[in-house]
């Protein structure tokens, strides 16, 4: 790739400004017309497309990221693209798909509570909302220590015994 182009897209994809992300989507398009295996510049592409609320666009692109081999971005980035991704998924009104990409990410990264807490929302859209609040609350025990002012234990004691205490209305 030219050195010009390389540096433009570095400059615009990580902005926190529509407009830099939206000017940014066709530099990549360019890019991956000559470089279409790179798995990085795709995931670039689906973040951009969903920085700036295209969902619809942002989805094939996670696809193409996810077939090329996720494990091709940088490791910081792994579990990032798998909350995009799943959200995008449930955006687009896929709860199914956005489930199992989700499910599968909580395999890979079990100790990344943001992907607990947006397999929360996906369970939620299935109305499965027995399920969504155990893992929600199961998402908080990941937190760092302190974050709830000593009631860890509780809310982990709470969280394994969500089905039998208090007496809870089974739905």
């Amino acid at each position: 790739m030219n050195t010009e182009l390389k540096q433009q897209i570095d400059k615009l994809k990580d902005s926190k400004l529509e407009d830099d992300r939206k000017q940014c989507i066709p530099l990549l398009k360019e890019y991956l017309s000559i470089n279409p295996t790179d798995a990085i510049a795709w995931y670039d592409l689906a973040g951009c497309y969903d920085f700036c609320g295209f969902e619809n666009e942002a989805e094939p692109c996670y696809w193409k990221t996810y077939e090329l081999g996720w494990q091709q971005l940088p490791e910081i980035e792994q579990p990032g693209f798998f909350v995009g991704f799943g959200s995008t998924l449930r955006n687009n009104l896929k709860y199914s798909e956005s489930e199992k990409i989700l499910i599968e990410a909580v395999t890979h990264f079990p100790n990344y509570p943001a992907l607990k807490v947006f397999l929360s929302f996906t369970l939620y859209s299935e109305c499965k909302f027995r399920e969504a609040s155990k893992l929600l609350f199961e998402a908080t025990q990941n937190m760092p220590e302190k974050s709830f002012d000593g009631f860890e234990k509780a809310i982990k004691w709470y969280t394994d015994n969500l089905d039998n205490h208090p007496e809870v209305i089974k739905l």
